[in-house]
């Protein structure tokens, strides 16, 4: 399965959990008996760390899907039980796209009074968790194209980054009036420190995705250019907000968009991702309404 960028294997030092003294093969990120996480601070900081792994902790319970719980965790290697005041806890762990097993377990005892999660060794709620992104990756895994449902379905969704939860769209002329402007020589100016910032921002709303890669994100803004100019790229044209504008005249209430067929985004979009047209402006008339998306 594609992972978006980032790997799970990573060269470590390590010969053995500094928190719980299990043995590691020295090439582990996390722990796979307490999740402690093996590689220190990652990132720079503002950037939200997707999950790797995930433990899913509960106590016996009457209810009558403990022991269908209990089977599933037997026949998981990392499983174990600890005793904690006397109790017997059950404890699994979970590579973060292992979505199918994961949720197989968590769906039986979340709600529990005994349930708790972790997440690359930090306890959190069911629903930070689930509702911080991981849902999404859930919804991925069930599309037809992994890329394509990252990168978006729809050119009301489409995106540069890899994540259309990110906004910022190929089309999204708020945002794109959000991180540039109009000189008075209509040349669109791109402020890519903004345009980082705003991305890494709504990226900690989805951090739990483990398929969110910010590192890639802040390399394809990179790959944007500072300056954009349609008349001497013709791989651009100025997408009119105010459509009562006179076209030939690019009014301070425009964006640029690309071509979906430019070099450009063949550099930044996976190949097996169809890239949507652009919206549809060929209706607009003086007095109407902007048009809608595909």
């Amino acid at each position: 399965m594609p992972s978006a960028g980032f790997s799970f294997e990573v060269p470590m030092q390590e010969r053995s959990c500094p928190v719980c003294s299990q043995e590691l093969a020295g090439t582990e990120n996390y722990c796979s008996r307490c999740g402690h996480a093996l590689r220190g601070e990652q990132g720079r900081r503002g950037e939200p760390e997707s999950p790797r792994w995930l433990e899913v902790e509960f106590q016996a319970s009457r209810s009558t899907s403990f022991q269908t719980a209990l089977d599933l965790c037997i026949g998981n290697p990392h499983y174990r039980t600890i005793s904690r005041n006397g109790i017997t806890i059950h404890r699994v762990g979970y590579r973060a796209d292992d979505s199918k097993e994961f949720l197989r377990i968590t769906n039986l005892v979340r709600g529990w009074k005994s349930f708790r999660l972790f997440v690359n060794g930090r306890e959190e709620t069911w629903r930070s968790f689930f509702y911080g992104g991981y849902y999404c990756f859930e919804d991925r895994e069930s599309s037809p194209s992994d890329n394509q449902y990252c990168f978006g379905e729809s050119s009301e969704w489409f995106n540069w980054w890899g994540c259309h939860r990110l906004g910022f769209g190929f089309y999204s002329e708020e945002d794109w009036l959000r991180c540039g402007r109009i000189t008075e020589d209509e040349v669109y100016l791109l402020d890519k420190d903004r345009l980082k910032r705003l991305l890494l921002s709504r990226a900690r709303s989805h951090r739990f995705c483990p398929v969110l890669n910010t590192e890639a994100i802040l390399r394809r803004v990179d790959m944007l250019p500072d300056r954009i100019d349609p008349r001497a790229n013709p791989d651009w044209e100025y997408y009119f907000i105010d459509w009562r504008d006179e076209p030939s005249v690019p009014p301070a209430s425009c964006v640029p968009v690309c071509s979906p067929q430019s070099v450009l985004v063949s550099s930044l979009v996976p190949p097996d991702v169809v890239v949507p047209n652009p919206p549809d402006r060929s209706a607009w008339t003086p007095g109407g309404s902007g048009p809608g998306y595909e």
